[in-house]
């Protein structure tokens, strides 16, 4: 009897150690309910965003005054150059995502990257002005005189050149060209140069540092002049990388979006603009930012409806020098679509 009691407790031990092993392997393969996937972190897309130190750069500076777009999944970066050549090399290698530059250099760029670049805005208009310490009051008046120009090969200087050229005088001025920009103006300012072509902002500053430099022409009129009315003189727009746009198409849109309310605050508030400009460094005095902002032509608009508008303008800068544009006409491709 002791031994068959003995043997039933042996059993019911062995079944009790055979359930628990069964138990821990039933448990061991049923995953936990509250274990989550673990999600991979994406590194925040790196994007370079870049002005030049003027009108341009003026227009976005609520932008760079708030580092805009940054999040998580886009780390902005906001640059401003003095000329245009500092950004051709960046955009080309694809360093700079988004850029403001003369209008005709898009076109160049588009050409010379095989479509790698599109417009997506203009962003200013009619911003240049003959100034200067020497009597002038027309354009026939630079006959036999020199005139001091900056950014060879950008914008202002295929207009001044055209213009030139449809009043006789092209071989009859002696073009002077400077480094950029600031660098003229200050030989303005100095009266080293009588007589100089020069966008706004800096034609402003010239003018306020020297009382005997004087606002002499205003070349958006001689524009119209030389094109009969039926142009008006595109200097600045926005491009963007081609593949960038393919790929981040709702980030773009928000710049642009972004871009016209900072343009809309420029325009309804110069004095606090003007004070953001000298903080970032755009133009080192708020009282000539505040005063030239009426007059630096500051715009926003989307370049695919003003195709017509800005492929007239590349067809006069086209029909006087086909190198202005980069030798062909850009196509249809050339402009962005939201």
């Amino acid at each position: 009897m002791k031994k068959l009691s003995l043997l039933l407790i042996i059993i019911m031990i062995l079944s009790v150690v055979g359930c628990n092993q069964t138990n821990d392997n039933i448990n061991s393969e049923k995953p936990s309910e509250d274990v989550q996937p673990v999600e991979e972190s994406k590194d925040p897309v790196n994007i370079t965003i870049a002005g030049l130190k003027g009108p341009t750069s003026i227009g976005m500076i609520k932008m760079i005054d708030e580092k805009a777009l940054n999040s998580s999944e886009y780390n902005v970066e906001y640059i401003a150059e003095s000329a245009p050549d500092a950004l051709n090399g960046k955009i080309i290698n694809g360093d700079i995502q988004i850029s403001s530059l003369p209008i005709n250099a898009a076109s160049v760029l588009y050409n010379k990257t095989n479509g790698g670049i599109q417009i997506m805005a203009l962003n200013t208009i009619g911003n240049l002005y003959i100034v200067g310490s020497d009597e002038i009051s027309s354009i026939n008046d630079l006959e036999e005189k020199t005139l001091g120009m900056s950014a060879k090969g950008s914008t202002p200087d295929f207009a001044m050149n055209y213009i030139l050229k449809q009043n006789s005088l092209k071989d009859k001025v002696e073009l002077d060209y400077s480094l950029d920009h600031p660098t003229l103006a200050q030989t303005v300012i100095a009266e080293d140069t009588k007589v100089a072509l020069l966008p706004q902002p800096f034609a402003t500053q010239a003018v306020m540092k020297n009382d005997n430099v004087k606002i002499l022409l205003d070349l958006n009129e001689e524009w119209k002049n030389a094109t009969n009315g039926e142009s008006e003189l595109f200097t600045g727009c926005i491009v963007v990388n081609t593949e960038f746009a393919k790929n981040n198409k709702e980030f773009v849109n928000d710049f642009l979006k972004q871009y016209e309310s900072s343009v809309n605050w420029v325009i309804e508030n110069p004095v606090d603009a003007s004070v953001l400009v000298e903080k970032h460094e755009i133009m080192p005095n708020a009282a000539l930012v505040e005063k030239a902002i009426p007059y630096c032509g500051i715009t926003y608009q989307p370049a695919i409806g003003v195709k017509e508008n800005i492929n007239n303008f590349y067809k006069i800068l086209f029909d006087s020098n086909p190198a202005s544009v980069g030798g062909n006409l850009p196509d249809e491709e050339f402009y962005y679509s939201e």
